[in-house]
């Protein structure tokens, strides 16, 4: 996924450990959701977007980082996509450890992402946490499962003027990825994960 232009945060004070696992219920990013053929408020899968300055809402308690958080809004479900993945950049991975186990979050998955430390957790979509030199947490941007095939859906937000990167092999074996240019928060479409299919 692209650069992002913006970053948009706010500190608040950690929040004490619960016992309920959170989930997240809604984002709001700097997308126009209506260039992808989307209501201006979709939900895809148990997720809703919205458009603005990046914020998130999580049932029933948020994690303590320095993100907005908003009410859900009403929104229109999106048939054929779910969020797969929320990227969060973080500036210490061990204090975002901390902090998404007083929701009751463990990461599923510790590696390196591109040479930067990296935790996975699932909260709803899978969030993935990445050290980074930023001075405090961020959303950078979300990827999407499509039923579509990719290269279809490619040609449709091609044709709808969107800039559309070439389809390729994933990371997650068996899968492809797309990313869409151009926007002010990173956006990539995968294929379905036909492996966690047949393991469940």
């Amino acid at each position: 996924m692209m650069k992002v232009r913006r970053a948009f945060a706010c500190a608040i004070e950690p929040s004490p450990r619960v016992s309920t696992m959170s989930t997240l219920a809604a984002l709001q990013l700097p997308i126009d959701w209506t260039a992808f053929g989307w209501s201006e408020t979709p939900q895809l899968g148990d997720v809703a977007l919205t458009t603005g300055d990046p914020k998130w809402a999580w049932a029933p308690t948020a994690p303590a980082f320095e993100v907005h958080t908003m009410e859900v809004p009403h929104a229109t479900q999106v048939s054929g996509f779910v969020i797969d993945h929320v990227v969060l950049l973080v500036p210490d991975l061990d204090r975002a450890i901390s902090r998404f186990d007083t929701i009751g979050l463990m990461p599923r998955l510790k590696m390196k992402v591109r040479g930067r430390p990296a935790a996975f957790f699932r909260g709803g979509p899978v969030i993935e946490v990445i050290e980074s030199p930023v001075r405090q947490a961020s959303i950078y941007g979300i990827a999407v499962t499509a039923e579509e095939p990719l290269e279809s859906l490619a040609l449709t937000w091609k044709a709808g003027g969107l800039s559309v990167g070439d389809v390729k092999d994933a990371i997650q074996p068996g899968r492809r990825i797309m990313t869409v240019h151009d926007l002010d928060a990173g956006f990539a479409v995968m294929s379905q994960d036909r492996a966690k299919g047949a393991r469940e």
